[in-house]
C-alpha cells in the first residue's frame, strides 16, 4: 500500500510500516520476554529464595510479575500483529494495556524503594532463625544455606559462634539468660559447609572444637565471617540488577507505546487520503 501526497509522507510511510512491527509490538514482546526471564529468576535463584522464606509479600509479587511478564509476551503479540496488518484496534489496544503495564511497574518499584529499609531485616530474622531452629529439620532449607555457606564462605548468621546456640547442637528454646550462658560453652560443632575443604581431616576435626579450635587453628580452615552481612550484601546487588532490568524495561515499553500512536497517526492518515 503506497500513497503519494509528497515525497515525505512516502518516506515516512515506508518507514514506519517497514520498521513498525519491531518498534512497536516487538519491543513489546521482547519486554515481556525480559519480565518472564527476571521473575523465573527471581522464583528459583536459591539465595533469593532464602531470603524471602516466609515472605508472603514476596512471593505474590514475583508471581504477579511472572503473569505481567506473560501478559506483556502476548500483548507484544498483539502489536506485532497490529503492524503488520495496519490494524489501529489492534495497536490502539497494545497501547493500552502497554501504558496500565507500565504503570503497575513504576508503582511496584516506587514501593520497593520505599519499603528497602525491610529487606536488612528479612535477611537477617531468615539466617537467624535457620541457624537457630530450622537447620538439620529441613532438607531443602538444610541444603540451600549449605550452599549458602559454601558458595559465600561464610559460617553461621553473624559469625561461627552462632551454631553454639544452635538446635543443631542441641539447644532447644531457651531463655535470653540461658542464651547468654550457653554462648560461653568452650566446644560445639558447626555443619562441614563451614569449612574451606569440607572432605578433609581436619575439618572435621576442627568443627567440632567449637571456640576452643577455632580460635587458634581454624584459621583458612573454618570460614569465620557470619552469613547475613554477607547475604545482606549479595541481596542487594541483585536488586540493583532487577532495579536496572526494570528500567532498560520501562524504556522498551515506553518505546513501544510511542512507534505504536505513530502507526496509528499514520494508518489514519493514509485512510484520510484514501477518502
Amino acid at each position: 500500500m503506497m500513497f503519494h501526497s509528497g515525497g515525505s509522507d512516502e518516506c515516512l510511510h515506508n518507514w514506519v510500516f517497514g520498521n513498525g512491527w519491531w518498534v512497536g509490538g516487538g519491543r513489546g514482546y521482547l519486554a515481556g520476554v525480559g519480565v518472564l526471564a527476571l521473575s523465573i529468576w527471581l522464583l528459583f535463584d536459591q539465595a533469593v529464595v532464602f531470603m524471602a522464606k516466609g515472605a508472603q509479600d514476596y512471593a505474590t509479587g514475583t508471581y504477579i510479575l511472572l503473569a505481567a511478564g506473560a501478559l506483556m509476551t502476548v500483548i507484544g503479540f498483539l502489536g506485532c500483529c497490529g503492524a503488520l496488518r495496519e490494524n489501529q484496534c489492534l495497536l490502539g489496544t497494545f497501547f493500552v494495556f502497554l501504558m496500565i503495564i507500565l504503570v503497575a511497574e513504576i508503582a511496584a518499584g516506587v514501593w520497593a524503594y520505599m519499603n528497602r529499609a525491610d529487606l536488612n531485616k528479612l535477611v537477617q530474622e531468615s539466617v537467624r532463625d535457620t541457624v537457630r531452629r530450622d537447620y538439620g529439620k529441613d532438607d531443602v532449607t538444610t541444603k540451600t544455606f549449605d550452599m549458602i555457606q559454601k558458595t559465600l564462605k561464610c559460617c553461621g548468621a553473624e559469625s561461627y559462634a552462632s551454631w553454639a546456640n544452635s538446635a543443631y547442637n542441641g539447644v532447644g528454646e531457651k531463655s535470653p539468660l540461658e542464651i547468654g550462658i550457653s554462648a560461653l560453652a568452650p566446644t560445639y560443632s558447626v555443619p562441614k559447609s563451614c569449612c574451606a575443604d569440607p572432605d578433609s581431616d581436619v575439618c572435621e576435626t576442627t568443627r567440632k572444637l567449637g571456640s576452643l579450635g577455632f580460635a587458634a587453628s581454624a584459621l583458612g580452615i573454618v570460614y569465620t565471617d557470619g552469613c547475613a552481612p554477607k547475604l545482606e550484601s549479595l541481596i542487594h546487588q541483585y536488586f540493583t540488577y532487577v532495579f536496572a532490568a526494570g528500567i532498560g524495561i520501562g524504556i522498551i515499553e515506553l518505546l513501544g507505546m510511542i512507534f505504536s500512536m505513530l502507526l496509528c497517526c499514520a494508518i489514519r492518515k493514509i485512510e484520510d487520503f484514501k477518502a
